[in-house]
């Protein structure tokens, strides 16, 4: 068996570039039936998926494909040896070059810019680089600011240019983001005449590819190219980026035994095709779930975990690409923006829906619905086949679980450092019954709370803390002034095997604490609160009091 350094040694972590991944012998999830179906017309096409998913390594097998083919050079195999384009690549027409291949990464160009002015030189620089390596003669005419890529395009012939463009999107949002109505227009106006030479000088192309993370064919940056084809969300390339099961489990079989063994304290020669299997149903809770075929059939792993769950010695379920892409301030507007109840109604493993034009049609980041946003930057995915309505949903445990750390800590901000360890204790409390832990909980929130910005003045103040604690803490329905036929409880939500039903009563001063909890005590028994809504096996019946004067819940007893 291989040790944990040689599997770790053949993980291209970090690693986008093809040709360094196949040189290194790292491992490479083959996706070249893809380019040969790519490469099958001259027609422009555009492929959004979030970041991290294998867009850029995607790009980069297509340039070293149109470069050098199939067969070997330089004195070394191809890098196409043994994969699956090997065999095809002599079907695809107009598969002889020699090509100009043009690879530019617009988000490795935008990185470094401080305004339009910025790129468009950068740009400019590296079409001038380019054909300088390639030998064109780019001929300047006049005292007019030159248009680079026109002059590339006039002194090549027609069907000889291979234009990549990977993250296409990356200097518009990244000037959306810093609110900069001016130069988000320059900006939309600059790339506007680059990407229209798709359109007026289509002869020169024999393949275009743009890579992105949002779907926005219909924006003024391609206004004038009508011939672009969107292939986002056809069913054919569901599986294109990211990594399926069946993939995970070809190409990593012995990544898989050694973190089964971890996983489940066993030695590796203990480890069987079944244990394999359990690691990788909780890997897919954790990292499965992205769908991007409008079809709803076909089911990716985030590649990024995936990679990231591998390299560590030791196995540690956690939320690795959430963490290294994290949450842009557009999109903490998006996720704010909606309602609490529609949070909670995500996170809980609801679905919402957007009506399918309004999804697929959207004109500007400006314009676009939030929940469409979020679906584009990997924050939410397809949970079901297009319909009038498209259906979508949070994909998976990582991103439900970085998603509760954020709302926890917007809505709870001195209480976000406590979740793990507030989940823990609140777990524990409900499932063995006992009341004091079940107080002890509560107090950390309560304990937390900015008592300037949100004094606990009233008992309302203290039930919606403790409401929003517990419904991120166990993705939850948490029911605040329940009806029943003989009253309101304050609180009630199932966990488990458990109905628990809370009657809370505040008080201004310790010496009130005691009257109120038997009053509180009395209410939920004469008014048998739980007795007609318990859903669960156990109804847990308590009474609390919250002391304003020592700022916690002084007083509990369970109602039997």
């Amino acid at each position: 068996m291989p040790t944990f350094n040689q599997l770790y040694s053949m993980l291209p972590v970090g690693e986008q570039d093809f040709t360094v991944i196949r040189d290194l012998g790292l491992l490479y999830v083959d996706k070249t039936r893809y380019i040969s179906q790519l490469a099958q017309t001259r027609k422009p096409q555009v492929l959004t998926r979030p970041r991290r998913f294998g867009k850029s390594t995607l790009v980069s097998a297509m340039e070293e494909i149109f470069l050098h083919g199939v067969a070997p050079y330089d004195g070394h195999e191809s890098y196409f040896k043994g994969l699956e384009i090997e065999q095809l690549w002599s079907q695809v027409p107009w598969n002889e070059g020699p090509f100009y291949v043009l690879h530019l990464d617009f988000w490795a160009l935008s990185q470094n810019c401080d305004s339009v002015a910025d790129f468009e030189e950068l740009l400019n620089d590296k079409i001038v680089c380019f054909a300088k390596d390639a030998h064109i003669d780019l001929k300047i005419t006049g005292n007019a600011k030159p248009d680079f890529f026109d002059l590339l395009l006039d002194a090549v012939p027609k069907n000889s240019v291979v234009l990549l463009v990977d993250e296409y999107d990356a200097p518009w949002t990244s000037f959306v983001d810093a609110y900069n109505d001016a130069e988000n227009k320059a900006m939309v106006k600059l790339l506007r005449g680059f990407f229209n030479k798709l359109e007026s000088r289509s002869g020169k192309f024999r393949c275009t590819f743009i890579t992105g993370i949002t779907r926005l064919k219909d924006t003024a940056i391609f206004s004038a190219v009508n011939n672009i084809t969107d292939i986002s969300q056809d069913p054919y390339f569901g599986d294109i980026c990211g990594v399926t099961r069946e993939e995970l489990q070809r190409f990593f079989p012995e990544h898989l035994r050694y973190a089964a063994a971890q996983w489940l304290q066993l030695s590796e020669e203990q480890v069987s095709s079944q244990h394999v299997e359990q690691l990788l149903d909780e890997m897919a809770t954790w990292y499965d779930g992205y769908c991007f075929d409008s079809d709803g059939a076909t089911h990716v792993f985030s590649l990024w975990s995936v990679l990231c769950f591998f390299s560590l010695r030791h196995v540690k379920f956690d939320t690795y690409w959430y963490d290294v892409s994290g949450l842009p301030h557009m999109l903490r507007r998006s996720l704010l923006l909606s309602s609490w109840a529609e949070r909670l109604h995500l996170l809980a493993g609801g679905c919402l829906t957007v009506d399918r034009d309004a999804f697929l049609s959207s004109s500007s980041l400006s314009t676009m619905q939030p929940e469409v946003l979020l679906f584009q930057t990997g924050y939410l995915t397809l949970k079901a086949p297009y319909g009038a309505d498209v259906s979508l949903g949070v994909p998976n445990k990582e991103i439900t679980s970085a998603l509760t750390r954020l709302y926890y800590k917007e809505l709870l901000p001195h209480a976000g450092d406590q979740l793990d360890s507030f989940i823990a204790k609140l777990c524990a409390a409900i499932e063995t019954h006992d009341a004091t832990a079940l107080q002890q909980c509560f107090n950390m929130v309560l304990n937390s709370v900015d008592y300037e910005h949100y004094p606990l003045t009233q008992e309302s103040s203290v039930t919606a803390c403790l409401y929003i604690a517990i419904s991120l803490a166990l993705l939850v329905r948490v029911v605040v002034n329940h009806h029943e036929s003989q009253g309101r409880a304050d609180m009630l939500f199932d966990w488990q095997h458990t109905t628990v039903v809370i009657e809370f009563k505040y008080a201004h001063k310790l010496s009130e604490t005691s009257a109120l909890l038997q009053q509180a005590v009395e209410q939920v028994k004469d008014r048998n609160y739980g007795d007609t809504i318990a859903q669960q096996p156990y109804l847990w019946r308590l009474a609390m009091v919250f002391c304003a004067a020592e700022r916690k819940i002084t007083d509990v007893q369970v109602v039997s």
